[in-house]
């Protein structure tokens, strides 16, 4: 017998197909301002770890030594006014991203909603779904927190002792060994924390978004309404998630290989003017706050442009890969339904 997630392949594209074809310029730029939206507010999060690494001659005839790293806040001088900026630039970017991240939560039911209706109002989706995309905000927010709280903890717990000393003002040395066993502890923490973290937050977005919006229920109720029915259906969730990871893979492959084109292309005068920026700064011997700011806004405006085509060209994968999930969790109940007339049916040698 067969098995949802290889039956609704086809249904997927399919839906994808009739609802992006014949083109309509307006349904595509509102489908990308919300895949644009849900890119950068309801992502992932990567946890990115930095090293400095000294350039060390070695002498004429010697063996490879332990070396240690050596550290003296004290020795690094910062002017206050470019620290000013970097603080505020920071402040500015998290705020960006909580607000991105709430409108990110709220177009989530937006997007179902569009995919199901055929048809995305924004404006009044907005209005519609700020009460759900509020509770899911909280829940991700709550997942990152823990999250991040965990692999911080575990980053004191590692690195205490430097940590408070560079922070006393003291000179830091750190063995070769002890920076890779560090690195190699934080890697591992990191994937023990952030994997089931990301699983949680994909499936939430995947599965548990349509329940809310069919059920009109919370984020923990329509958890445990969507376990309920994958505990009598396991076989099927296994097979949807392998199904879909594959999937998932594929497409970003093909993503991957059209955005480093554009990327390329869309890099060319922004490489220009940053050029002939940085010549300014070496013609002038200093490094001040308009440059700062102006680089900073550079890197920003490239990274909005760059993420803008990406919407675009994410529009189909991501309506396929939402249509897809939809038309798994309405076969797992169909009180998660949500597609309604559009749903095609299924064979009726499925397996259930």
């Amino acid at each position: 017998m067969a098995l949802y997630a290889t039956e609704r392949i086809d249904d997927a594209v399919s839906l994808t197909r009739s609802l992006l074809f014949p083109f309509d310029g307006g349904l595509w730029a509102r489908l990308a301002v919300v895949v644009f939206v849900l890119g950068f507010g309801s992502g992932g999060n990567v946890t990115s770890l930095g090293s400095n690494t000294p350039s060390a001659g070695s002498s004429a005839g010697s063996t490879a030594p332990v070396t240690d790293v050596t550290v003296d806040p004290g020795s690094v001088s910062i002017a206050s006014e470019v620290v000013a900026v970097l603080v505020a630039i920071a402040v500015v970017l998290g705020l960006a991203w909580l607000v991105l991240a709430w409108l990110g939560a709220i177009l989530e039911f937006v997007f179902v909603e569009g995919l199901s209706n055929r048809s995305v109002a924004i404006r009044r989706g907005l209005g519609r779904h700020w009460g759900r995309g509020l509770r899911l905000f909280g829940f991700r927010f709550a997942v990152l927190a823990v999250s991040l709280a965990l692999f911080g903890a575990a980053t004191l717990a590692l690195f205490w002792d430097p940590i408070t000393t560079a922070l006393g003002g003291g000179s830091v040395t750190i063995s070769d060994a002890q920076i890779f066993v560090g690195i190699a502890t934080l890697l591992f923490v990191g994937a023990l924390v952030g994997l089931p973290a990301i699983a949680v937050h994909w499936l939430t977005t995947q599965l548990v978004v349509p329940v809310m919006l069919a059920r009109d229920s919370g984020v923990l109720a329509a958890w445990r309404e969507l376990l309920a029915a994958v505990r009598t259906q396991w076989k099927q969730f296994g097979a949807y998630l392998l199904v879909a990871i594959g999937l998932r893979i594929a497409t970003t492959v093909a993503a991957g290989i059209v955005l480093a084109i554009v990327g390329v292309v869309l890099a060319i005068p922004f490489l220009i003017v940053g050029l002939l920026v940085g010549l300014g700064a070496i013609a002038g011997g200093t490094v001040t706050v308009p440059l700062v700011v102006g680089v900073a806004l550079l890197a920003v405006a490239f990274v909005l442009v760059l993420a803008l085509a990406s919407a675009v060209v994410h529009v189909p994968i991501e309506s396929f890969h939402r249509y897809f999930a939809l038309l798994i969790v309405g076969d797992f109940e169909s009180d998660f339904d949500v597609l309604g007339e559009i749903r095609p049916p299924l064979a009726d040698d499925t397996e259930r």
